[in-house]
């Protein structure tokens, strides 16, 4: 299947930027990855909690980091203005979008990574697919940060998709 003329460009974007694809990460010890829902889905629970918990205000997810972001060349504001653009549901290339972003986001995580992954976790969601294999194959991120990895990937190949943990490192 053809990509969509808007994912085309932001992955042409991504491609001629390098400065810009370094730029997606988190600084040391904040990365936070989210998957699935607890009783909603996860990224509304963190943003509900960013503003009233002080340990989670400090921790960055892949929108808080797009959202700085200008992109060179293009009408939009950040980064996360034009994801949103490309990714609104009669463009069928959002998962792309999302996959390239958060393997780069996790590819620039270093130290200490905090997680919230709830239930409904499979090898289709970004966190599967993507986040957590790029994150084994990342050689800065701490021993902890291994560990829940591993466990994570223990549940995904077994087929546990109510993984429902969360875990903010200090």
């Amino acid at each position: 299947m053809a990509l969509q003329p808007g994912t085309r460009a932001l992955l042409s974007i991504l491609q001629a930027h390098p400065s810009l694809r370094w730029e997606i990460r988190a600084a040391p010890d904040r990365t936070l990855l989210y998957s699935g829902s607890f009783f909603k889905p996860v990224w509304k629970d963190i943003a509900d909690l960013k503003r009233t918990r002080p340990e989670l205000a400090s921790k960055e997810t892949l929108p808080d980091v797009l959202a700085r972001l200008p992109v060179p060349g293009t009408k939009y504001s950040s980064l996360l203005a034009f994801v949103e653009d490309v990714e609104q549901p009669w463009q069928p290339d959002g998962y792309t979008v999302w996959r390239a972003l958060s393997g780069i986001f996790a590819s620039n995580a270093v130290g200490k990574v905090s997680f919230q992954i709830g239930s409904g976790v499979d090898s289709s969601k970004v966190f599967a697919a993507t986040e957590l294999n790029v994150l084994l194959r990342n050689r800065n991120v701490d021993p902890v940060t291994r560990d829940l990895l591993a466990y994570f990937k223990r549940c995904v190949e077994t087929r546990q998709p109510g993984i429902n943990l969360g875990f903010i490192a200090s």
